[in-house]
């Protein structure tokens, strides 16, 4: 059903959205087995293994190399992806795509790319219960698990969702800078985070490969599934 001016009605747009569903939930649990099972490994049958043993050795290599200028970096630098920031980018996010796109699945993308992933993290990091590094921490953590870090797959989650909604309709070489982008953010915060003793090395890689896994099926999911930013299908623009 179509309304006036040849534009699709609020249905077709919702429509592959909802149908988006099915394989976001067989990913979600299939990434929630995958990760809970190498935390598992990590503090049982590897704890005295060559990974733990590296997550340790670097974490006591940032320790010795502790300045109070890196210290002040650090903190600044967890703060791109902090328990706070988060909500309140995604939540401004989310509310210029609604009022700037007629496509629905603009803001779902944004909400599903990051409380998906939120949820991932929590009930994993809960499941596995990973003490956090052996060093003393800089600032304040929150007494949680260590596996996987919230904060790295968080990074890539919320500026990866912005970079790729942005660049939707632009060149290939505005979506690489954008993307390349948010991943500076990433690595950024996944370094702070190590530095100041709040995650091991193992930790970073974790979160990173979650969130490049749950944003890449979101984005094919839902935003390339509609193929539309504006409202209109791009081949039905063309006409």
């Amino acid at each position: 059903m179509r309304t006036t001016h040849g534009h699709p009605s609020l249905r077709e747009r919702v429509e592959p959205v909802a149908a988006a569903w099915r394989p976001l939930a067989f990913t979600w649990v299939g990434l929630l087995t995958i990760v809970t099972a190498v935390g598992l490994l990590l503090v049982g049958p590897l704890d005295d293994g060559r990974i733990v043993r590296w997550d340790i050795h670097v974490e006591r290599w940032f320790l010795d190399h502790r300045t109070s200028t890196l210290n002040t970096l650090a903190e600044a630098g967890t703060w791109l992806a902090e328990t706070i920031t988060v909500p309140v980018v995604l939540l401004i996010a989310i509310v210029i795509a609604w009022r700037v796109s007629s496509n629905v699945a603009a803001p779902v993308f944004l909400a599903v790319a990051v409380g998906g992933e939120k949820l991932l993290y929590f009930v994993s990091s809960v499941i596995v219960g990973r003490d956090r590094p052996p060093v003393p921490t800089v600032g304040t953590s929150y007494a949680t698990s260590s596996f996987p870090s919230g904060h790295v797959a968080s990074a890539i989650t919320l500026y990866g969702s912005i970079a790729l909604l942005i660049a939707l309709r632009r060149t290939a070489a505005v979506r690489i800078l954008l993307l390349a982008a948010a991943g500076a953010i990433a690595a950024v915060v996944a370094v702070c985070r190590m530095y100041a003793g709040v995650h091991f090395p193992s930790d970073c890689v974790a979160g990173a490969s979650l969130g490049v896994i749950w944003l890449t099926v979101t984005y094919r999911t839902i935003l390339r599934r509609t193929e539309l930013i504006g409202g209109e299908p791009e081949a039905r623009r063309r006409h």
